[in-house]
């Protein structure tokens, strides 16, 4: 699986900006950070640890476990960034390894940028690896102060 950029990530060959938010021996979370461009604050991906194409390959533990952490993060992300909504999304066209996006929606983000343009919104909470490096904390913290686990 050596091309494939989630389990390149999840091998710590490429480490996420502001670490790793949550990990166990069937999942694993980060926040979203393109190259290149200031990152939309409040993206977080959710991922499989095994290398799965998609949602019908997970096992009733995987499933669970995927589940579990987008609903936990969610909250987490709500209460990180305010967000009123947060949207998750999976389509698997250019890297089949099971990945969900998670994205926060901002309160005042304008009708035009909703559901699948939410990053295209060109006033968006955005930042570098210090801003965020700062939510990851702060999700963490949720994480943890919500479940009892690091």
């Amino acid at each position: 699986m050596g091309d494939c950029l989630f389990c390149t990530i999840q091998h710590a060959e490429k480490p996420p900006v502001g670490g790793v938010l949550y990990e166990d021996e069937l999942v694993y979370a980060h926040h979203y950070v393109p190259e290149n461009r200031p990152a939309y604050l409040g993206h977080v991906m959710v991922e499989t640890k095994r290398h799965i194409p998609d949602f019908a390959g997970l096992t009733p533990d995987e499933a669970q476990a995927v589940g579990l952490l987008i609903t936990r993060l969610s909250s987490a992300l709500k209460t990180c960034t305010g967000a009123e909504k947060v949207y998750a999304e999976f389509y698997g066209e250019v890297t089949p390894h099971l990945h969900v996006h998670l994205m926060a929606r901002y309160p005042e983000t304008p009708q035009e940028y909703l559901r699948w343009n939410l990053s295209d919104w060109p006033d968006a909470p955005r930042g570098g690896e210090d801003e965020v490096t700062r939510l990851c904390q702060q999700l963490h913290s949720a994480l943890t102060s919500t479940s009892g686990v690091s």
